[in-house]
């Protein structure tokens, strides 16, 4: 080895042999390392001074043996006569070695030396070698150790640079948390073959198409559009999902998703069946019942639960459909900069927000509300999960409450709504410099059957606010009272046409009022509303005590449904009428 202090690139990788000096070695000292070296060092230092101080006091000449007194002294002649002459012949053989020219031989040497350069030729190679070696292994250790956890495994980024995590994700594109990774080895034969058998056996049971031969193709193998039209519930999972979490159209909807979002998506799962399960679980030890089921399921999950799912998403659908509706009868859809303003207490918080420094802005006397523009900068898009929790904040205080499932499924959807601004600069809904009238627009089908309806409204809409009308605090204030009756007979009629104009509520609330009317026919009414089993609230939101009141607050709604249908069916868009 080289010295330390010496650098790698400056020694040779085989120096050649020189000849060595009386006293070259104790440039060995440069190699003694640590103090055990090098106190073992200076001890045969010390040891060698000592010899050389021996031989330098005893520098004549050595004597020659007394044979002739060794003879009288050992009786083994035989013994003898082989000790004299091995000592004659070792005397002439180094004689013999003393007298020659070893320097002059070495120099005289021409032949031979080939051998001792390919030697050192096949030595440097092999240095060569060693350091791509060396190279190698660190780049492979630095690869390993960035490479992130299998959970994280992303390919769109160090994924195409590592072989290896390549092998991996090809061999299992669906790499089960059940494995028992103690027992089970995923590229084994047995586990192949149990793969295999528990593929035939979903196969029968779940395909439902008659197919018999597998088409030598496992389901992991199959393209993901086949997946999908096996297992339909992962398919509407999955596209929500995607939907959600990029604003796109479910024609892009990709072959296979990143595997972070697969992760995403079993995260919020188990969110939702934690919330879900505690209550069921709440429920079950309270009643004791021999069968419960989680909120929002079917009691037989397997023969039920597509038919259940659709139900449920139809009714979301009707939802929002009858909420975009309610919105777009006062304009205040797509009026994202200002504040709309309907009751006392709604127009009480807008001037708070600016001490009363912005104004007012009527869009007509036909429409039921004020809208408020603060000053100074326009207001900001609020965040998705800021609007979840101003409107649970709001159902609270007015004496209601979403369902526990609902709400976790809600908040939920708001997590992976908002997660859109990681992707677009901070945006979720409109791109920077766009309007939500635009983005919602652009993001809206030519094809959706309702496309025709957006675009008059939309029309509609800049023609009211190109003649919105200004108003003074007074003035506003002065209309207030006539625009909160209006928007409380708005809320009644609004529930008429709810019930009695969408299909996804008119049968429920068909059924429940056949229940009360037969529990008040049975007399059982009022015992349940004193239970609690029932409870019943007045449109100011008082607690309703009286069956008698409350059959007759259904019988009423019942007789006015109608009427309010009809009276709304009537109702003609000009807009719509003027593009026919």
């Amino acid at each position: 080895r080289p010295p330390a202090s010496q650098a790698a690139s400056d020694v040779a990788p085989w120096d050649p042999p020189r000849a060595a000096g009386p006293r070259q070695v104790d440039a060995l000292q440069e190699y003694a390392l640590g103090e055990t070296n090098q106190e073992e060092f200076r001890l045969l230092r010390a040891r060698d001074s000592a010899v050389s101080s021996v031989v330098a006091a005893h520098g004549a000449a050595p004597k020659t043996i007394d044979w002739a007194a060794w003879e009288g002294k050992i009786s083994n002649k035989e013994t003898l006569q082989c000790l004299k002459d091995f000592h004659a012949q070792q005397t002439a053989l180094l004689d013999a070695v003393l007298k020659e020219d070893h320097v002059g031989a070495v120099k005289e040497q021409k032949a031979g030396w080939e051998l001792f350069d390919d030697a050192v030729s096949s030595c440097e190679k092999s240095v060569e070698k060693s350091q791509t070696i060396l190279r190698n292994g660190a780049r492979a250790l630095w690869i390993s150790f960035q490479n992130p956890p299998v959970s994280l495994l992303s390919q769109s980024e160090w994924l195409d640079a590592d072989q290896y995590w390549q092998a991996f994700v090809e061999k299992h594109h669906f790499y089960h948390n059940h494995i028992a990774s103690a027992v089970e080895d995923p590229e084994s034969k047995e586990y192949d073959a149990k793969q295999k058998a528990d593929l035939i056996k979903r196969w029968e049971t779940f395909d439902g198409r008659g197919t018999t031969r597998q088409n030598n193709k496992l389901l992991y193998q199959r393209p993901s559009y086949e997946y999908y039209d096996v297992y339909r519930g992962p398919l509407i999972e999955h596209m929500i999902f995607y939907l959600t979490k990029t604003g796109g159209d479910a024609r892009m909807f990709p072959e296979t998703m990143p595997t972070q979002w697969f992760a995403e998506i079993y995260d919020l799962r188990f969110k939702v069946y934690n919330v879900l399960q505690r209550r069921k679980r709440l429920e079950h030890e309270a009643t004791l019942s021999c069968e419960m089921h989680h909120d929002f399921h079917p009691g037989d999950l397997e023969h039920d639960g597509e038919a259940h799912f659709s139900k449920l998403i139809a009714k979301e659908t009707a939802i929002t459909e009858l909420t975009m509706g309610r919105l777009m009868g006062n304009y205040i859809l797509f009026s994202d900069t200002y504040i709309p303003v309907q009751t006392g207490t709604a127009f009480y918080k807008a001037l708070q927000i600016d001490d009363g420094k912005g104004t007012f802005y009527s869009l007509g006397s036909d429409v039921h509300c004020l809208f408020y523009k603060p000053a100074g900068e326009a207001l900001a898009m609020p965040d998705p999960q800021e609007c979840f929790h101003s409107l649970a904040d709001h159902a609270t205080m007015t004496g209601r409450r979403f369902e526990v499932g609902y709400a976790a499924a809600f908040e939920a959807f708001t997590e992976v709504l908002e997660s859109r601004k990681e992707g677009l600069g901070g945006c979720w809904f409109a791109a920077p410099g766009e309007s939500s009238k635009e983005a919602f627009m652009r993001r809206l089908k030519r094809s959706d059957p309702a496309f025709a309806i957006y675009e008059a409204y939309a029309a509609e809409h800049a023609e009211r606010w190109a003649g919105a009308k200004a108003l003074a605090l007074d003035a506003a204030m002065a209309e207030m009272p006539e625009i909160e009756r209006k928007y409380k007979l708005e809320c009644a009629e609004y529930d008429s046409v709810l019930f009695g104009l969408s299909d996804e509520f008119s049968a429920a609330c068909k059924l429940e009022q056949e229940q009360l009317a037969k529990l008040a026919d049975v007399g059982k009414l009022q015992a349940q509303l004193d239970s609690g089993a029932l409870v019943a609230v007045d449109s100011l939101g008082a607690k309703v005590s009286s069956a008698d009141a409350l059959s007759k607050s259904v019988e009423d709604f019942e007789a006015g449904k109608d009427k309010a249908v009809d009276a709304v069916m009537a109702t003609k868009l000009p807009a719509l009428d003027k593009k026919k």
